[in-house]
């Protein structure tokens, strides 16, 4: 006899983003359908399609709103480039809410430093340690690769000024960060903190430019004659140097 048996359901991110759309539909068979399928894929089997930037926006939005306690699919989704913002902030928010996993009390763990530690985080816990943790924890993770551990820890609480202000000097600090900074009002009431961002040469520009007042005679000099700054910061430098001794 010959197999008639139903093949099985081909699956991945395109696939996953039709049955999300049927789930919507006018027809109930296909409501219904959508449903069935649904239950019979493994969550697991689902995480390995949630990062695929293929998968339609409907179905990102949708697998956001249900994460619940999942940390695989809250961890996948923020590594899908597809993600906007909005559900971006909504999982970071549910990830840092749910509470900690069972730490490992081996004596292997507890004799890892804080760097070790890190790098066997999943994003969810980097995130919620970059909120919470001390100094040290915040100097490792805001040289994370994913941004929304390294902008995590601008929002938390222990993070001192002076912190802020090697951030603006160091060269190598992330644009979003420099950016972040600049926006901050409280930050930029900080002298050594606007001069840091205007003489970073990766602020934006912009930016640096709307600060230029804000500085002394003197660092505007310099940044007048600095190299290293974008030729518009020092363009306006000059226009300011220019009209000052007009005024005299």
């Amino acid at each position: 006899m010959s197999d008639t048996s139903q093949p099985p359901l081909k699956m991945d991110a395109i696939h996953l983003g039709v049955l999300i759309r049927m789930l919507n539909s006018a027809e109930v068979r296909e409501r219904d359908l959508a449903v069935r399928a649904l239950k019979e894929i493994i969550p697991e089997d689902i995480t390995l399609h949630l990062r695929d930037p293929r998968l339609a926006p409907e179905a990102i939005e949708y697998f956001a709103r249900h994460a619940g306690e999942r940390r695989d699919w809250i961890e996948a989704l923020l590594n899908n480039p597809s993600l906007c913002e909005e559900d971006r902030a909504l999982l970071v928010a549910t990830g840092a809410a749910l509470p900690e996993p069972v730490k490992d009390t081996s004596e292997e763990e507890q004799g890892l430093n804080i760097a070790q530690r890190i790098q066997r985080m999943n994003v969810g816990q980097k995130i919620k340690s970059a909120m919470k943790g001390d100094k040290e924890y915040r100097t490792i993770l805001i040289k994370d690769t994913n941004r929304d551990v390294y902008m995590a820890v601008l929002k938390n609480p222990g993070l001192k000024e002076n912190e802020v202000e090697m951030l603006t000097k160091n060269t190598g600090t992330n644009v979003e960060i420099l950016r972040a900074i600049a926006n901050n009002r409280e930050w930029v009431a900080n002298r050594n903190i606007l001069n840091g961002l205007v003489m970073n040469p990766k602020t934006p520009v912009n930016l640096s430019i709307r600060f230029l007042s804000r500085l002394g005679r003197k660092e505007v000099e310099f940044i007048a004659k600095s190299r290293s700054l974008p030729v518009a910061l020092r363009n306006n430098a000059k226009r300011i140097i220019s009209s000052k001794v007009k005024k005299k």
